[in-house]
């Protein structure tokens, strides 16, 4: 039996459209230890989400296609599953937080009878047990008079309160994985430091994997255990928190922890900013996709694309680690 719950070898999900082809997810390789928290961090359109929905397989087809690769989930491929059994899957073994709860509920029902249908679905409890079970959810995620939020309408909620009846909602059926789509973005920061507390705790308590998925390096050094850090498709750096944050090895990766402001700075200290913009996906460098805005950037890097090599157990996919960088001009 394998060490991880969930193993994902050389994803590849493309987007077949009139312009061409957009590899979203290319040739991407990970995995999600049991009790364990995987951060993945990156700009938007980096292919963060597609990664995940393409585990999920909620990635919309036509036009997007899952064209190559293996989700190995429990020992078994999730991409043989057909649809039926993927929907036992969802909700059940793996559930997701997406990052807007205003648009993931549905505004004509009730919180309680939303998360009373997850619980119906996939348990075989009655009414009287499932509602039971919500209210006992709401109250685990901190929701204060949760016999009376049962019967509200996610529009008399706040947006951090939504937020908790979406992670009571994932973890009504005691999932194995959760996966958090940038749970906090739309939070302010007292309500985000909450919701991230609340995730960790019932990681802990609960034993749930984590795939959590930001362009914010503080949410990732909060919560993650190992980081996965993707550029355009495709992992650029990958290895435990401690590595990523205290020897970061890809200039992209520099970049991003460069733009975390330093409360020591003074007043007059600019923040950094990564020059340039994220290559269109239909329009891809011929080479490494951050060599444009790449101050080390040599000729090479241009030309080709560098693999993803290992150095003391991270890995890293750059030509500064490697005999060809030296020779290059």
């Amino acid at each position: 039996m394998s060490e991880n719950l969930l193993e994902v070898k050389n994803l590849k999900t493309y987007f077949f459209t009139d312009g061409g082809v957009v590899k979203s997810v290319d040739d991407v390789s990970f995995n999600v230890k049991p009790g364990k928290t995987l951060g993945v961090v990156g700009e938007s359109g980096c292919g963060k989400s597609i990664t995940s929905l393409s585990i999920m397989q909620l990635v919309e087809t036509p036009p997007g296609k899952i064209v190559d690769g293996e989700i190995i989930y429990n020992g078994e491929n999730l991409l043989g599953k057909d649809k039926d059994e993927m929907r036992k899957i969802r909700g059940g073994e793996i559930a997701m937080i997406f990052q807007e709860p205003m648009t993931s509920l549905n505004p004509v029902f009730t919180v309680g009878q939303q998360i009373m249908e997850a619980l119906m679905i996939h348990t075989d409890m009655d009414k009287t047990k499932a509602k039971e079970r919500a209210i006992e959810m709401l109250k685990l995620v901190r929701i204060p008079l949760a016999e009376k939020r049962f019967n509200e309408y996610p529009h008399q909620l706040s947006g951090g309160m939504r937020q908790r009846v979406m992670i009571a909602m994932a973890l009504s059926c005691n999932p194995k994985l959760l996966i958090c789509d940038e749970p906090t973005t739309a939070l302010d920061v007292t309500i985000q430091a909450q919701i991230l507390d609340l995730i960790n705790e019932l990681k802990e308590k609960l034993g749930t994997s984590i795939m959590m998925i930001t362009h914010d390096l503080g949410v990732i050094a909060e919560v993650a255990d190992d980081v996965m850090v993707m550029y355009a498709g495709k992992i650029v750096e990958y290895g435990t928190a401690d590595q990523i944050f205290e020897t970061p090895m890809h200039p992209y990766t520099h970049g991003l922890m460069n733009c975390i402001p330093k409360l020591n700075d003074d007043n007059e200290t600019r923040l950094h900013v990564i020059p340039g913009m994220v290559p269109s996906p239909d329009r891809m460098p011929k080479g490494c996709a951050f060599c444009p805005r790449c101050s080390e950037a040599k000729k090479i890097c241009e030309e080709k694309m560098p693999e993803l090599i290992e150095i003391d157990g991270q890995k890293v996919r750059c030509f500064k680690y490697t005999s060809e960088w030296e020779e290059a001009k």
